[in-house]
């Protein structure tokens, strides 16, 4: 699978840590430096733009309550100003209020601090290639009729990804699809592209072949 949007220095992607509690920034560090390169690390929202100027890091991981200026108001500031930097809401929040409006100023994705060290990796990868990561909030319909699926666990899929990989082994094109469960064919390419990244795999084939093999 070609990979769009790779890491500036061709090498492993560059990250900039924005987090107000130290021993949870310190800890951030040294769980990702194995994967990735951490360029800095900050402590309020006022030192994010000073930091990124100096280090362009591919991904800022970013606190919604920061001193000086929180991350809501550093990040509609980013994003006008350095539009290439993708933004990743890490927070104890779990707002859906708070998940659209980060959506909607263009972040890229958004995680509890509760993840995984697995899904948070996961969720760095697809944005730096060029993917969202916005997981349904918990206590969804589709979340709950998905909950006891193994798969879905496995391999971090959501559940609108999982209908998508069912439509798409049925045939249907991301038009087609778009059309069927009511988003646009932007949304639904993010989609797939995010299904592609997850499951390792490259064309629609390999993905009909994973569908058939767990029974989609």
């Amino acid at each position: 699978m070609t990979v769009q949007n790779a890491p500036k220095n061709g090498g492993k992607p560059r990250l900039l840590l924005a987090d107000d509690h130290r021993l949870f920034n310190d800890g951030l560090k040294a769980l990702l430096s194995d994967d990735f390169t951490v360029v800095d690390q900050v402590f309020s929202g006022t030192a994010i733009a000073p930091a990124v100027l100096r280090h362009d890091p591919d991904v800022l991981l970013l606190d919604f309550n920061l001193p000086g200026l929180n991350g809501l108001e550093a990040a509609r500031t980013l994003i006008t100003d350095f539009p290439a930097l993708r933004i990743v809401l890490l927070t104890m929040y779990n707002e859906p209020r708070i998940v659209e409006e980060f959506r909607q100023l263009g972040a890229r994705g958004f995680l509890l601090k509760t993840a995984s060290k697995e899904e948070l990796t996961l969720a760095i990868r697809l944005v730096v290639g060029g993917g969202l990561y916005f997981p349904p909030p918990p206590g969804k319909a589709a979340d709950a009729a998905h909950a006891d699926d193994a798969f879905l666990k496995q391999f971090l899929l959501t559940p609108r990804e999982v209908d998508i990989i069912r439509l798409v082994r049925e045939g249907l094109s991301s038009k087609q699809i778009a059309d069927r469960l009511g988003l646009s064919p932007f949304t639904v390419d993010t989609h797939r592209k995010n299904i592609y990244v997850k499951l390792g795999i490259g064309s629609v084939a390999e993905l009909v072949q994973f569908a058939g093999k767990l029974g989609l």
